[in-house]
């Protein structure tokens, strides 16, 4: 389930495609210390309205869940082929580990071939999707930390939610959080340890949602925080988040969408007139023609 985020994000077209733009995401929100109200709305399992609405600025990606492979991956299908998704923010345990198989299942027993919305952020060295999963207009994975199947992924968290989430839980003893101290491992430290790469586990046992929002700040990844800037548009590098491939060849201009058979083997360079497009009535309007197969 470990992951790291790269700057080329192939993402597969929904069957019913809702790449809603490819503007700019709204600017992130500054990091302040959760109030004593923000804890209970959490506590009861009240998320903030910004975390329950699929972000109208970013590509919205409908499928059917086919498969979940663990705490935080599933497969969906979408109109062009199925797709791997790894959720974006949250880590579960292992399926080796305490507590890895009871995320397995609460996940299944929650999506399994049900139609999802995908909020995609970025994909991961794996060929993965990393994203938000709206069932509805519920986000699974703010669910999946509320519920104590799955921890805020430190490393990679962007919303302070997310910790308020997992403080509650912990206070509320709920999943993972109602085992002993001594079996609540830190998933990304699981994986380390059983790499070789630690020899043991950081106590957690007296964490807050403070101390995560913190561990945000550290990384580089706290809300507020200014983000370097991105790399520049390449033959490999989509602009922004427009994902659709627009390609010249002696065949004319034909656009490949994530997920097609030419998709990864079709290089953009845009010295030569060939772009990117955020959906394919953009790219239909432009001049640029589907495949004929």
């Amino acid at each position: 389930m470990s992951w790291q985020r790269v700057s080329l994000v192939p993402v597969s077209v929904g069957f019913a495609l809702l790449l809603l733009s490819c503007a700019t995401a709204p600017g992130p929100r500054p990091v302040e210390t959760p109030s004593a109200a923000a804890v209970e709305s959490s506590a009861a399992g009240r998320p903030s309205a910004s975390a329950h609405a699929v972000g109208q600025e970013q590509p919205v990606l409908v499928g059917t869940v086919l498969s979940v492979t663990d705490g935080d991956t599933i497969k969906v299908q979408l109109s062009s082929g199925p797709i791997t998704v790894r959720f974006d923010s949250i880590d579960a345990p292992e399926k080796s580990q305490p507590w890895g198989r009871e995320a397995y299942a609460a996940l299944y027993q929650r999506l399994s071939q049900q139609v999802v919305a995908l909020d995609v952020m970025t994909q991961d060295r794996y060929e993965r999707l990393v994203a938000v999963i709206y069932l509805g207009d519920e986000n699974i994975n703010g669910w999946l930390v509320q519920q104590g199947h799955a921890w805020a992924y430190r490393q990679y968290l962007n919303d302070k939610d997310y910790c308020i989430w997992e403080a509650a839980a912990r206070t509320r003893n709920l999943g993972l959080w109602s085992m002993p101290p001594t079996s609540r491992y830190a998933p990304w430290e699981w994986r380390r340890v059983q790499r070789g790469d630690a020899d043991g586990f950081t106590d957690y046992s007296n964490e807050t949602a403070e101390r995560c929002i913190g561990s945000m700040r550290r990384s580089g990844h706290a809300a507020g925080e200014i983000a370097p800037p991105a790399p520049a548009p390449s033959s490999t590098s989509p602009s922004g988040r427009c994902l659709i491939k627009g390609n010249i060849s002696q065949n004319g201009r034909i656009y490949h969408v994530p997920g097609g058979p030419s998709y990864e083997s079709t290089k953009i360079d845009e010295s030569r007139g060939e772009r990117w497009f955020c959906s394919e009535a953009e790219a239909l309007a432009a001049g640029w023609r589907a495949p004929k197969r």
